[in-house]
């Protein structure tokens, strides 16, 4: 196994495993009265169109669409100017994309529950009404109102007509990998025009994800439930119906929440790293041809269920200078005593990152909020009430 040589590398780079949190710094707090209530999941996007990284999440119990402004490193520390984009129940992801292609970040939402629908949030075109909730528009997606339970989208060409379709999962009853097709040459903001196309079963999706190598793109998800659970890749086509034969990559049976993908050796190609419930974190190695069986692959050790949550998530970077690759990991069902964010460099102990505050944590993504040169944590909690936030690298 591939870990061999960085197994060694952590023995002589590896810290004692801390003992004291990382600090958190709040971006925006519950508010039930404001429709703050259940951050479920936080994404990535440049709503304002300057160099800083901005935030969407979805508030799912709020029942609200929040989009946050990167203020920028000395300010990163306070909350952060925000904006209710829409109000839509059930709200599982929220997604930055420029669906009308005027050069404007939209949003996008996936709604389960009895909502069952996609959301397009029509942003302002003028940064001063950006962070003004009238301003910001919100219609349904007629083709997916009340089809499937809609867990995560994204946004992606499929087509290769120059405008943004979108690729989406659901659970549960009739579940699908499916996409969304953008109607373009002008006719993108009449959303009656869109298209849905189912590309696979499914059981419940928990990430879409794209892998480039060699100048071909391939879909890998992760499903989580039932019949077709584990990872999955699918390579696109250039014509319709644009999508391969999904093949099991890993995971076969088991319950695979969150994946990543990552280059953890030398040989150039782009691997992938998956939190299997309750305590796995397995890297999945490329081979030659992707679409072939992807046998190389190797587990970190199992999470201590009596000091971490389940596993929730995982996100790779490198968080200290030893320039071992690095995984952070999210747990939900965290209560008590229990910690729900931890990094582990290979296979050394796993370090805890948050205290016992916070039970059900999400997805992760890793910035340079402060400027001091490491690599910060942004996620957010749904149960206990600490809202979306990131923790200040130390090290």
């Amino acid at each position: 196994m591939r870990f061999g040589i960085l197994f060694l590398l952590s023995l002589l780079a590896t810290a004692a495993s801390g003992e004291k949190p990382w600090p958190r710094h709040t971006i925006d707090p519950v508010d039930a009265a404001t429709s703050r209530a259940g951050a479920d999941g936080v994404r990535l996007g440049y709503l304002n169109a300057d160099t800083l990284p901005d935030i969407v999440t979805g508030w799912e119990e709020g029942n609200a669409i929040r989009a946050y402004l990167n203020p920028g490193p000395e300010k990163a520390k306070n909350p952060w100017p925000a904006v209710t984009v829409g109000k839509v129940k059930n709200a599982e992801d929220a997604v930055f994309a420029d669906v009308d292609g005027d050069g404007w970040l939209d949003v996008v939402s996936s709604c389960e529950g009895k909502t069952k629908s996609h959301f397009v949030h029509w942003a302002p075109v003028s940064a001063k009404e950006l962070l003004t909730e009238s301003s910001w528009k919100t219609e349904v997606i007629p083709v997916t109102k009340g089809i499937e339970a809609w867990m995560y989208t994204l946004p992606c060409d499929v087509d290769g007509d120059g405008d943004v379709d979108l690729i989406t999962g659901s659970k549960n009853e009739g579940a699908s990998v499916s996409w969304i097709e953008n109607p373009g040459k002008d006719a993108s903001r009449d959303l009656s025009l869109w298209k849905l196309h189912r590309i696979a079963d499914a059981g419940w999706i928990m990430s879409l994800r794209i892998l480039e190598q060699d100048g071909q793109r391939y879909l890998v998800f992760s499903d989580r439930k039932g019949a077709h659970s584990g990872i999955f890749i699918t390579p696109f086509a250039n014509e319709a119906p644009y999508f391969g034969k999904p093949i099991l990559i890993g995971g076969g049976g088991e319950e695979v929440m969150f994946l990543d993908l990552a280059l953890l050796d030398d040989d150039g190609k782009v691997d992938v790293v998956a939190s299997i419930r309750p305590d796995k974190t397995r890297v999945i190695y490329q081979p030659e041809d992707p679409l072939t069986i992807w046998e190389d692959s190797a587990d970190l050790e199992l999470l201590d269920q009596n000091t971490f949550g389940s596993t929730k998530a995982v996100k790779v970077g490198l968080i200290d200078d030893d320039q071992i690759p690095d995984f952070v990991i999210t747990c939900e069902r965290a209560q008590g005593k229990l910690k729900g964010v931890l990094f582990s460099n290979v296979f050394s102990e796993f370090e805890a990152i948050s205290d016992s505050e916070g039970v059900k944590y999400d997805r992760i993504e890793l910035l340079d909020l402060d400027d001091d040169g490491d690599l910060d944590i942004i996620t957010c909690e749904e149960r206990a009430g600490l809202g979306v936030f990131w923790f200040e690298n130390p090290r």
